[in-house]
């Protein structure tokens, strides 16, 4: 007599399950724009960070351009220091907004969508050796087996 008994799927009970992050590293050309994360599947946008590196340790500014459910928010152009590390959110007034702010669970807030896509720009003539990094966080809705 067996006493396994196989998963079952709970008829519309989800819940979300986090996926490696996404990530982006390019050498850049100026004014260009860069999709880190571009999906269809039900979303949940946990945070997004992107920074910039050069030889020259110079400044150079970034813009980033959040898409979900085909609202989209934008930065301007933000000058980003060389090396650090800047972090993304959403204002009530759908702007995004670059900082290097750590995380604040009163300003950054998950964005649930049925699509998302995340893409950074890189507004100034690259340094040598320029590099533009980006990471998504995020998780996909599944559906909940016991």
């Amino acid at each position: 007599m067996s006493l396994y008994r196989p998963p079952i799927t709970v008829l519309g009970a989800t819940h979300y399950e986090h996926q490696t992050r996404a990530y982006l590293n390019v050498t850049p050309t100026q004014n260009s724009w860069y999709t880190v994360l571009d999906t269809t599947e039900n979303v949940l946008l946990i945070w997004v960070r992107v920074k910039q590196t050069n030889d020259g340790a110079a400044a150079k500014s970034l813009a980033v351009r959040i898409t979900v459910d085909g609202r989209t928010a934008q930065s301007g152009l933000v000058s980003c220091a060389n090396n650090t590390n800047y972090f993304c959110y959403i204002t009530e007034q759908e702007a995004v907004v670059v900082t290097t702010d750590v995380y604040n669970a009163g300003r950054y807030v998950a964005w649930h969508a049925k699509s998302a896509k995340v893409e950074v720009q890189f507004g100034d003539v690259p340094g040598t050796n320029q590099s533009l990094i980006a990471y998504v966080g995020y998780a996909k809705l599944k559906a909940t087996t016991i």
